[in-house]
C-alpha cells in the first residue's frame, strides 16, 4: 500500500518511546533479521559538485568494505541488508564517533522523507528515513556521508540506535509491523570495522489454495501467491488445506458460480457459505419495485 509517510514511525519520532510501545504489540514482519551497515564506496571519488550519493553501487553486503586508511575525504553509505525480499517503507537509526578525530563533510537521505533530530548527525544523534513505496530490494541505499579521519588516527564511525526511538525497519502495513534491526555495523578508520550480513534464506514447503504444494524460497512463495511453511519443511510432511469453494451469487443475483471467499468478494459477489452449490439455484430473484402507473407508462 502506497502512503506518503509511514505514520507510526514518524509518530514514533515524535512521540518519545512509542516506538518500543508499538513493538510490544508488534510480530515479526517482513523485514525481520535485517542487518544495517556502513560501507566505503571505493570507486566513486567525493566532489562538492555532487548533491547526492544515493545508488552509486550497491555491493553485496559480504562485498561491503569496512574500513579506510588515509586521511582523504571518502564517500559512505548505509546499507540495509536482507536475507529475503523485505517491503521497507522506514527506519529509524543513529551515530556515534569521535567528532575530534571523525569530520563529516556532507551527507543525505536516499529515501524520500528524512526527520532528523536537530544536531544530526553530530554524535549521539539520530534520523527516520521513509520511502511512498515499499523498497523490496534485498539491499537498500539508505544514506550517503562524506567523511574524513583528520589525524589518522585509529577511530570508528558506529551506527547505533536512535536516541530516543531505537533501531528498526518499518513495513507498508497499516499500522507498519516494526522490526528491530538484527545488527548495526560500524565503519574504521585505520582500523577494522565490522559488517554484518543475513545468512541466505533455505528453500522450504510453499502451500497454494488448491492444496498443491512445491519446495520455494520464502520470497518466491510470497512472489508467487503461495505460503511458505518454513525453511526446511517438506511437501512430504507438510498438509496444505485447499481453500474452500461455495456459491457466489453475482450480477446482483443474476448469476451463480461456485468459487472460493475470496474470489467472491473480489468479484463483488454474496458468497453463501462453504460446501453451498449453485443447484437448485439459490441467489434471491431481484425485485424492481414499481407502481401502477409506471406500469401503464411503460406499455402504452
Amino acid at each position: 500500500m502506497n502512503r506518503p509517510l509511514s505514520s507510526i514511525l514518524l509518530a514514533g519520532v515524535f512521540g518519545c518511546g512509542a516506538l518500543s510501545a508499538a513493538l510490544d504489540a508488534a510480530h515479526a514482519g517482513p523485514n525481520a533479521n535485517g542487518y544495517l551497515n556502513v560501507v566505503y564506496q571505493s570507486d566513486v571519488d567525493y566532489t562538492t559538485d555532487q548533491d547526492s550519493y544515493c545508488g552509486s553501487g550497491i555491493a553485496p553486503c559480504h562485498d561491503g568494505i569496512s574500513s579506510y586508511t588515509d586521511t582523504n575525504t571518502i564517500v559512505l553509505s548505509v546499507i540495509a541488508s536482507f536475507s529475503a525480499a523485505p517491503r521497507l517503507v522506514g527506519t529509524v537509526f543513529g551515530l556515534d564517533y569521535d567528532p575530534s578525530e571523525i569530520t563529516i563533510v556532507a551527507y543525505g537521505p536516499c529515501g524520500d522523507f528524512e526527520l532528523p533530530t536537530n544536531s544530526w548527525p553530530n554524535p549521539g544523534e539520530g534520523t527516520a528515513i521513509t520511502w511512498q513505496t515499499a523498497q523490496t530490494d534485498p539491499v537498500v541505499d539508505i544514506y550517503w556521508m562524506a567523511a574524513y579521519d583528520y589525524y589518522g588516527l585509529p577511530s570508528t564511525l558506529d551506527l547505533v540506535p536512535h536516541p530516543t526511538q531505537g533501531a528498526f525497519f518499518a513495513d507498508d502495513s497499516v499500522p507498519s509491523i516494526l522490526d528491530p534491526i538484527a545488527g548495526l555495523g560500524r565503519f574504521g578508520f585505520f582500523t577494522d570495522g565490522d559488517v554484518y550480513c543475513p545468512e541466505p534464506p533455505s528453500p522450504g514447503a510453499c502451500c497454494f489454495s488448491d492444496g498443491s504444494c512445491t519446495i520455494e524460497l520464502p520470497g518466491l512463495c510470497d512472489a508467487v501467491g503461495g505460503e511458505f511453511q518454513g525453511e526446511g519443511t517438506d511437501c512430504d510432511t507438510v498438509i496444505c488445506d485447499s481453500e474452500p469453494d461455495g456459491a457466489c451469487c453475482l450480477a446482483d443475483g443474476l448469476v451463480c458460480q461456485v468459487i472460493s471467499e475470496v474470489l467472491c468478494g473480489l468479484a463483488g459477489g454474496e458468497y453463501l457459505g462453504d460446501d453451498t452449490t449453485c443447484d437448485p439455484f439459490p441467489c434471491a430473484t431481484p425485485v424492481i419495485e414499481t407502481g401502477w402507473g409506471q406500469i401503464k407508462s411503460t406499455y402504452r
